[in-house]
């Protein structure tokens, strides 16, 4: 069973893969037409390459991935450039060219880490582990294919991606017999698959789930696990049917050929219909893979298969025969795949010895010693081309750090010779510097103190200007603080004399009632007038003396209010503020407590001496 699955891997491809040549010529036809938009195109190229990939047509792919690299580096698209270089990689290591392949794998890292893109990055990981896996170190396969998703995870995402990564995983866990790895991967790969909307990623991803069954079938011997096997083994072939010309023919041939060898396997005593089902799967594959190119490890596997079946019915001459037709197939492949042309001889020779021709059982049995020591120096070619690549790898990765030390200790040193001649340049140039800055700064300096002395000599000058006009400010402003004053007492006297020939008026009304009453009213008036009159004198002094008033006051101030702060102002006693008002002095006083409530002073401040403090 463990041949087979090394056959799956070896041969599977999961990208994109047609068996109709119309699809093929359409995407030929879209990669090369200018007309089309860029991303189209690179899209088509991609698929293009897989596709010729997937044939061997290693040459038309190679020239297609050139085309699609010179496409990305005309658009200046580095994530599709880091792809076109993976293609190249890949295509190369099919070829077992590793060193060509590892020129384009350090070009996609480098690429890859430029675009500042983690998808990028992604393909270039993917491309390490692809190469890992080829050379069969496993753990770092394994490595680089985690850190590939780890980068996808970063990305917008790309389900195709995402199934090659799972699906390697999955491989190379089979080949560990890890059977609960393998099915984690497996369904990964299916979910991927699922997502990716590729029906070729399906069908293998089918495939993959059939293993993983079949894991667990061979240690639990449960029917449903072999249902399992046999159910996901026919939707991976079935699939080709569905949707002709979107799963490859080799995938087909594949799933056919393994259904058949689960159905050999697991059902030793085969009714009429497992029979039927065994024969029916074989030359469905036999049928598909004659007509795809370097098909003959699928074909003679098949073959060898059918002559199982006869030899265990007893019919030796037709299982001769299917091993004949196996071993004449396998011969015409090139290279030739020994481990099934090794099986085949073995089988042959046994036949040979069955029937007594021990001279033809010895050339088979010498054929297969050749084989051995064919797959034997063939492996260590490839062992040898592997560790060769493995040397250049390391001999590069070594000679580019020596590189890379080496330009950076000349970096270094010229950064040191050029920071040693800076500073001597900086040095001189403040020797010179600091010299005629000396002097500058004592020309200056004499300039600076002679100015400070004219400064120093006219401020003294204007201090004393401006002291003498303060004085005679001070003198004017006492003057006219006098004349001010002198006419306010004037005009309280005024007031008073104006207000004594009220009262006298008024004890004339009382003696004589034919007095005119309207010349009294208009003398009762006075006391209004005066009043303006003394309002207008104080804001003469102060102008802003009731707004103050107003302003100050906790309650709102009447007329009266005003007047009678007005007198307090202007210095009357209460006997005097009574008479110009007729009203008793008691009354005065309570006015006088009012307002001082009003202004809220309390018992020890006086309102006199508050008011004109104002």
């Amino acid at each position: 069973m463990r041949k087979f699955f090394i056959l799956i891997v070896l041969l599977i491809t999961v990208n994109y893969l047609f068996a109709q040549n119309g699809y093929r010529d359409q995407l030929s036809q879209n990669a090369n037409d200018d007309k089309i938009p860029s991303a189209q195109r690179l899209s088509s190229y991609q698929s293009l390459i897989e596709l010729l990939r997937s044939e061997q047509e290693f040459d038309k792919a190679i020239s297609e991935s050139n085309n699609y690299l010179n496409l990305a580096k005309k658009e200046k698209n580095l994530l599709e450039e880091t792809k076109a270089n993976v293609s190249l990689a890949i295509i190369n290591l099919n070829q077992e060219k590793f060193n060509k392949a590892e020129v384009y794998i350090n070009l996609s890292d480098k690429i890859s880490k430029n675009s500042d893109n983690p998808l990028a990055v992604a393909y270039a990981f993917y491309a390490k582990a692809y190469q890992e896996n080829s050379s069969n170190n496993s753990k770092s396969a394994m490595s680089y294919a985690l850190k590939s998703l780890s980068s996808l995870e970063k990305a917008n995402g790309d389900f195709d991606l995402e199934f090659k990564l799972n699906y390697m995983l999955y491989g190379i866990y089979t080949d560990w017999n890890d059977e609960r790895n393998t099915m984690i991967y497996a369904k990964k790969a299916f979910e991927s698959a699922e997502k990716s909307r590729n029906k070729n990623n399906l069908s293998n991803a089918y495939s993959a789930l059939a293993v993983a069954c079949s894991f667990q079938y061979e240690k639990s011997k449960s029917a449903k696990d072999l249902d399992l096997v046999l159910e996901n083994i026919e939707k991976a072939a079935v699939l080709y049917q569905e949707f002709s010309g979107q799963v490859a023919g080799f995938t087909y041939a594949l799933a056919r050929n393994n259904k058949a060898s689960y159905l050999l396997r697991y059902y030793p005593k085969r009714s009429a219909e497992i029979r039927k089902q065994i024969n029916y799967n074989l030359n469905e594959s036999i049928k598909i893979s004659k007509s795809l190119p370097n098909s003959q490890s699928i074909q003679a596997s098949s073959y060898g298969m059918l002559s199982e079946l006869a030899k265990q019915d007893g019919n030796s001459f037709q299982a001769e025969q299917y091993l004949l037709e196996a071993y004449r197939i396998i011969l015409t492949e090139k290279p030739i795949y020994f481990p099934i042309a090794i099986r085949i001889a073995e089988e042959l020779s046994a036949v040979s010895e069955s029937k007594g021709n021990f001279k033809e059982a010895l050339d088979y049995q010498k054929k297969v010693g050749e084989y051995k020591n064919e797959l034997f120096n063939q492996q260590e070619v490839e062992a040898t081309k592997k560790l060769e690549a493995q040397y250049q790898s390391i001999k590069k990765e070594k000679e580019l750090q020596f590189l890379k030390e080496r330009a950076s200790n000349r970096d270094k040193q010229r950064l040191l010779y050029a920071g040693l001649a800076l500073i001597g340049l900086i040095g001189i140039f403040f020797m010179f510097r600091t010299y005629h800055f000396k002097l500058r700064y004592s020309i200056s300096r004499e300039k600076q103190l002679a100015e400070q002395k004219n400064k120093a000599e006219l401020q003294v000058k204007l201090e004393k200007e401006e002291q003498i006009r303060l004085r005679t400010e001070q003198q004017l402003s006492a003057l006219q603080q006098q004349k001010l004053q002198d006419e306010v007492m004037a005009n309280q006297l005024h007031i008073q004399h104006k207000n004594e020939v009220l009262q006298q008026l008024k004890e004339r009304l009382d003696d004589d009632s034919s007095l005119n009453i309207k010349q009294i009213i208009r003398e009762e008036n006075l006391l209004d007038n005066d009043f303006e009159k003394a309002q207008f004198q104080i804001q003469e002094i102060h102008p802003n003396f009731f707004k103050n008033l107003n302003d100050k006051s906790k309650q709102k101030l009447t007329s009266l209010d005003l007047k009678y702060c007005a007198y307090f102002y202007l210095g009357l006693d209460t006997k005097q503020i009574a008479n110009l008002l007729h009203v008793e002095p008691k009354s005065v006083r309570m006015t006088k407590y009012r307002l001082k409530q009003k202004f809220e002073l309390d018992a020890e401040t006086d309102l006199v001496n508050y008011l004109k403090e104002r």
